[in-house]
């Protein structure tokens, strides 16, 4: 498949997602025009249509299902309306760690003002989110999984020590199949 048809296919079902909420959009059609702001506030919709393209470069440079890496954007985000997003394009909540070399912010998550990776923009985070899964050897053995098996990853990355909600898988797995996301993991 050409990369011209795999763009028409992110943007068909973009516009799938956009259509069967289209009520909801029309609703909240002043909010959407505020989406040019600095501080964006996002609908679902919004952010599967803003960021769903980005989960899929994402899922093929690093054989990581697009669908898990959206839903967990969504969840760690709040739908890009986060603090932690908002001020520094954070999209996965990852944490400086000793080996961090770019850009901090202190943001308060499970202790206060803990030091969070920044980024200039949302295409970084997600790079930087591939860069991380695929970098960290307790991540590895999840590259066995097939890319269709979002299930298996997301169960997976929580077991494997991803976020710290005990029910951080079943969040992703709902994210998922609510928003049929997995249909971004056939791109």
């Amino acid at each position: 498949m050409t990369a011209s048809k795999k763009m028409l296919l992110i943007l068909a079902l973009c516009s799938i997602v956009i259509t069967s909420y289209s009520k909801n959009i029309k609703l909240n059609q002043q909010q959407y025009l505020l989406n040019e702001q600095p501080n964006k506030l996002y609908t679902y919709q919004e952010y599967v249509v803003s960021y769903g393209y980005l989960a899929v470069q994402t899922m093929k440079e690093f054989k990581i299902p697009a669908s898990v890496i959206l839903a967990q954007a969504m969840l760690e985000t709040s739908f890009g309306n986060s603090t932690l997003s908002q001020k520094s394009n954070n999209h996965f909540g990852i944490k400086c760690g000793d080996d961090w070399q770019g850009q901090r912010v202190q943001h308060s998550d499970d202790e206060h003002q803990e030091c969070f990776r920044a980024y200039p923009s949302v295409k970084d985070s997600f790079w930087d989110y591939g860069q991380f899964i695929t970098s960290r050897p307790w991540y590895l053995h999840l590259f066995k999984i097939n890319t269709n098996n979002y299930r298996s990853w997301a169960v997976g990355l929580h077991e494997a020590g991803y976020a710290t909600d005990p029910q951080y898988s079943q969040k992703i797995i709902d994210l998922i199949e609510r928003y049929q996301l997995y249909q971004l993991d056939e791109m």
